[in-house]
């Protein structure tokens, strides 16, 4: 008998050899890591062109060059001064200073963002909102309602009046035939009021604003037939009627409208407008002269007076545009431009430069003209202002908009200027220039002013911007007439990527591809072919995260990790960049810009887009994307689609469609880089080594291992399920055979039954050898002796034992010193006196039919038997997962394989075997841990047959700390190993039957290779199922919408994760299986999902314990378990039909 262990060395060079073997992987694997991290921080990025020469004006406003009207410059003598003060002080008289509150009304509209932003910031401090809710429809006496529900709820949550304006404004302007057509008719105005009414009431609004403006009327019977219609219809029901009305339009009889107004909206500005010269906003003697005239016809507490936020910005001899104050003051910053405060008019202006060396002159108002113009309608005794608009005014306004701002009260109190002599612009974004291609050219710094107020007038009459406050400003480029571009994010993927670049080059069109760096990992070879193929590749951040909602680390390691991959893999950088959900591509909040100014610091021009089909929608066809596309056609010339992320055969479908279209159209299919004026390799510069060329280098091999590494996973993890899932059905298949032909089996006759011996070797079993002896005397069996061979155990054990059975006629008490378990055996074998062994351990008690159904199962070509063992003590959580692992493991299997004759283990708690086949094969053997393994296997390549007995059952005690179990199951797989290793030239041979060709194909695959490489997968599988779900979560994308997507059966993550689940319901089947044959409650299986999550992970450990115990060449020991004695009583389990 061979003493030597199998893998046991005297000679420590294996062990070394693998040491260094590791660490030199170890090291390469620490090295290009950090090389990755330091890439990945790293802040050296690729140059950015110079944009500067890029248009960003629009072709429509450079044809409406000349085309501006003139305005005469207001002028005012003092003659005029004198008598407006004259006026002033005779209407104080008639109407004294009575403190009365004034209102302080905001216009809302829906179309600013930020004007929601302001609404919400200082509602506090106005007393009515006017949102713009309701228009009139054209040829019709219909009323279009647009209700903002959230203004409407914020406004009611602050119990403020909400006024609704009714506009007469279309897509083409204001439209003073639709006023006439309405007004024109009784039944019409009757209707149109009615619908007003109904819409008031249902959402609960407190009153209307009516703001007709370009009247075409020639006379003004019809608007104040109409206005007091509609007074007197609201008034019944309590709701507030106000107009709107111009200074210097004949349209307004504001003598009469204000029988039929509770509010008359002075609106004092538009002085000049886009359409005239450059000139003021509203001169505040020009006001004070509109607010005397309209005091001598109107009570004055009915006039609301309205106050501009706003400027005027107008190229040389060309058309202005409308801009608020903060695009005023940035523009002037930008370039930088002396801002002038003209005292006489309490406006300001500048002029600059732009980027054609166009001049410009800009007109604006601030808080200072505000001022002024509020001191006047306070002096007048007005009802309150309005500010046009919410959302473009100058900040400072809100500091002093709730003071009573008459003279009187100002030489009481006096004003502290010092309220207005810091500004910081609201957090909004502005944009100049037309075009895609957003470039973010400056971010918020706040600004000092010096502020005088004329103590004898309580006004302000001088004012110096000392340092001009920033905002958040982006600049459009390349807007490109008759030309389109294609471009495709949250590529690249391996089914539509594809068939999209032979679309492409089929059709010899360019495209851009914006690219996400997981997709990237797991695609590279298709990345190399978008660029070997010369298309343009953007980022498009690595895990697709909505940036506005991520850490400013985060969004750093978005935007760098895909550069440096795409740079590793093309060798070329990229400084195009399009954000994920297309939540920035024209951002207006401060949260939406931090990451495009994040990735302006890495040197990234931000692509939106205007053509956007939603080609990502569930469910949508491909005549649905290409009808959005050519619905949009005229908004722009960069098209979104999507390549990856979801099923795109709608949009792979609908490409050549949209190609052929644009093609007809006579569009030009082109690059970003050239509505840019650039090159390809000035957007896509190329990098450089220089001394960074180890760290590139490494990081090329990290990420060709990354994405080689990847796949690999990929197909083990497939490739292990597949298998499991395949192990599971024929486990199944088989075990319900050798049910059947258990059932059918012929009775067993009890007098035809051999003599048997039955062996308990025992190391250190004080406790339970006793018991189990007096187990065995109970049994069901005619002839049977009991040998018990202590093998030089350390505590009482032969002692006990000895005194115990020393003269009983059916026990023989051996001893011996220490030399291992199948030394013990080999003892036991040598002095029985029957040739039909049964073996079982000293913790183990029999049912008492066990025997007789072990030994009926022997015929001439048997030469072992297997028994059932079960779990004895399931005390705790431990215990119950163990039981669990006998039943649907251990047991099941080997019912399986005994139908293939290639049972591996006759397991040493219950097992018999013929005498003179443990002596033809050579006996116990002490090279292996697992001596009831090697033996089975040699019993079966000496052409003997091995079967199963699941009627011959066993209780055992199963170690109930974990520590003990540890050790038993460390045990237990060296053993396995040392077993399959010793015997592995029956592996794949012919000769050895299913033994050969399953049975140590069984060991290899499912208890060796798998479980080696099963933490990677399980590590894979965790990393992918987290990353995804952080992902969504991030992206405040976390819904049904999106985990369909990510979860798609089209994708490889999908499918694993399919697979995956898939083995798990199959696995939950085939565990009820066995506990139907083994007659087990189905109680017990609800510990089965912590089992077979948490159980695999421990079995990892000992696996690879005992793999680094072969590699060093130690030796194991057959050890003791510490034992209890809670194997419960037998119990006799009734039969059951399957």
């Amino acid at each position: 008998m061979n003493n030597k262990q199998v893998f046991h060395s005297d000679s420590p060079s294996r062990w070394n050899k693998f040491k260094w073997s590791s660490r030199v992987v170890l090291a390469v694997i620490v090295f290009t890591v950090v090389s990755v991290i330091i890439t990945i921080s790293s802040k050296k990025y690729p140059k950015l062109p110079d944009l500067n020469h890029v248009s960003s004006i629009s072709k429509n406003d450079l044809e409406k060059i000349n085309q501006s009207s003139k305005y005469k410059e207001f002028k005012i003598q003092k003659a005029e001064l004198l008598a407006l003060d004259r006026d002033k002080m005779k209407h104080k008289k008639v109407h004294p200073n009575e403190n009365k509150k004034r209102l302080n009304v905001g216009f809302f509209v829906a179309w600013d963002p930020q004007s929601y932003t302001s609404l919400n910031d200082h509602i506090s401090k106005l007393d009515m909102v006017v949102p713009e809710f309701f228009f009139l429809k054209p040829g019709t006496d219909s009323l279009v309602s647009i209700i903002d529900t959230a203004v409407v709820n914020l406004v009611k949550k602050h119990q403020k009046k909400l006024i609704a304006s009714v506009k007469n404004y279309t897509d083409q302007g204001w439209d003073g035939k639709a006023v006439h057509y309405m007004i024109s008719k009784g039944a019409r105005r009757t209707n149109f009021i009615n619908q007003l009414v109904k819409q008031l009431q249902v959402y609960k609004l407190d009153g209307v604003n009516i703001d007709f403006e370009d009247l075409v009327e020639n006379s003004d019977e019809s608007l104040i037939a109409f206005q007091k219609q509609l007074y007197q219809t609201l008034h019944s029901k309590g709701f507030i009627v106000t107009q709107d009305v111009s200074p210097d339009n004949a349209d307004y009889n504001v003598e009469v409208l204000q029988k039929y107004n509770d509010y008359l909206f002075l609106m004092a500005y538009d002085q000049h407008t886009e359409l005239s010269n450059p000139g003021d906003i509203a001169h505040q003697k020009w006001v004070e002269k509109q607010l005397d005239l309209f005091c001598r016809k109107v009570s004055s507490e009915k006039i609301i007076v309205c106050i501009a936020g706003y400027g005027f910005d107008w190229p040389k001899n060309g058309v202005g545009r409308s801009i608020t104050y903060e695009q005023a003051i940035s523009t002037a910053q930008q370039n930088h431009s002396k801002v002038v405060f003209d005292p006489g008019s309490a406006n300001l202006h500048y002029i600059y430069y732009d980027s054609k060396n166009v001049e410009h002159t800009v007109y604006f108002t601030d808080a200072a003209s505000n001022f002024n113009i509020m001191r006047m309608a306070d002096d007048w005794e007005t009802g309150g202002v309005a500010l046009w608009r919410l959302g473009s005014e100058d900040p400072r306004l809100w500091k002093f908009i709730g003071q009573d701002l008459s003279i009187d009260t100002l030489r009481k109190v006096g004003f502290d200027t010092k309220l207005l002599t810091n500004i910081e612009l609201m957090n909004r974004v502005d944009y100049i220039g037309d075009g895609e291609i957003l470039d973010l050219v400056s971010a918020p710094t706040n600004g000092k002013l010096a502020v005088k107020l004329d103590p004898k007038s309580q006004t302000i009459v001088d004012q110096q911007y000392i340092e001009l406050p920033t905002r958040y400003v982006i600049k459009r480029f390349g807007q490109a007439e008759k030309k389109v571009i294609l471009t495709f994010d949250d590529g690249p993927d391996p089914v539509y990527t594809p068939q999209i670049l032979d679309i492409l080059k089929k059709e010899k069109v360019p495209g851009s591809f914006f690219v996400v760096g997981l997709m990237v990992e797991q695609n590279i070879p298709i990345l190399k072919q978008i660029f070997d193929e010369g298309y343009e590749i953007g980022n498009h951040t690595f895990f697709h995260p909505d940036l506005s909602k991520v850490s400013h680390l985060r969004v750093n390691f978005e935007l760098n990790a895909t550069r440096k991959l795409i740079e590793c893999v093309t060798g070329r950088s990229t400084i195009l960049f399009r954000p994920p959900f297309n939540a920035d591509s024209e951002p207006q909040t401060e949260e939406e810009i931090v990451p495009v100014l994040q990735s302006r610091k890495e040197n990234y021009i931000n692509v939106g887009n205007t053509i956007d089909p939603r080609d990502w929608e569930k469910g949508i066809t491909a005549d649905s994307v290409f009808n959005r596309v050519v619905r949009q056609q005229d908004n722009g010339s960069i098209i979104l689609l999507h390549d990856a992320g979801g099923d795109r055969s709608a949009t792979v479908e609908a490409l050549p469609r949209i190609i052929d279209f644009y093609k007809k159209k006579g569009y030009q299919f082109t690059t970003i880089a050239d509505i840019l004026g650039k090159t390809k390799a000035e957007i896509m510069p190329e990098i450089t080594n220089d001394s960074d060329g180890l760290v590139s280098t490494a990081n090329a091999i990290f990420v060709e291992a990354l994405f080689y590494g990847g796949k690999f996973l990929f197909y083990i993890f497939t490739i292990a399920i597949i298998l499991a899932l395949m192990r599971v059905l024929v486990v199944g298949y088989l075990a319900l055979t050798k049910y059947y032909q258990e059932k059918h089996a012929k009775p067993i006759v009890k007098k035809d039954l051999p003599a048997v011996s039955i062996l308990i070797p025992a190391y250190n079993e004080e406790v339970t050898a006793v018991q189990t002896i007096n187990s065995l005397l109970k049994i069901n069996y005619p002839v049977f002796e009991i040998l018990f061979v202590d093998d030089g155990s350390s505590d009482r054990t032969f002692e006990l034992v000895q005194n115990a059975f020393l003269n009983h006629p059916r026990v023989r008490v051996l001893t011996k010193m220490n030399g291992g378990k199948a030394s013990a055996l080999n003892l036991g074998v040598a002095e029985s006196s029957y040739e039909y062994l049964v073996c079982i351990d000293a913790d183990t008690q029999l049912h008492p039919d066990a025997i007789v159904n072990l030994l009926a199962c022997f015929d001439d070509e048997v030469g072992a038997v297997a028994g059932t063992v079960k779990v004895g003590n399931e005390v705790n959580l431990l215990t119950k997962w163990q039981s669990i692992e006998y039943i649907t493991s251990q047991n099941m299997d080997r019912r399986a394989f005994d139908v293939l004759n290639s049972i591996t283990v006759v397991p040493g708690a219950i097992g018999a075997f013929r005498k003179d086949a443990i002596e033809y094969v050579g006996g116990f053997t002490s090279d292996t841990l697992a001596e009831d393994c090697d033996l089975t296997m040699r019993v079966l390549k000496a052409g003997y047959i091995v079967k199963n007995c699941s009627t011959s059952i066993a209780y055992t005690e199963a170690p109930e700390t974990l520590n003990m179990f540890l050790k038993q199951r460390f045990r237990w797989s060296f053993g396995v190993i040392q077993s399959f290793w010793k015997n592995r030239d029956a592996l794949f041979r012919k000769e050895y039957g299913y033994f050969g060709m399953i049975g140590m194909p069984n060991i290899l695959i499912f208890q060796i290779i798998l479980p080696l490489f099963a933490p990677l997968a399980d590590l894979f599988m965790l990393a992918a199922v987290i990353g995804e779900a952080v992902s969504l979560i991030s992206a405040d994308s976390f819904n049904l919408s999106t985990i369909h997507s990510s979860f798609s059966l089209d994708t490889s993550f999908g499918q694993v994760v399919a697979y995956y689940i898939l083995f798990v319901i199959v696995d939950i089947l085939f565990a009820m299986l066995a506990f139907k044959l083994e007659k087990e409650s189905y109680k017990k299986l609800v510990y089965i999902i912590p089992q077979r999550f948490l159980w695999r992970q421990l079995m990892y450990y000992v696996l690879f314990k005992a793999i680094r115990n072969a590699l060093k060449g130690e030796i194991g020991g057959w050890g003791t378990l510490k034992r209890t004695g809670n194997v419960k009583g037998v119990v006799v389990p009734e039969q059951i039909e399957v």
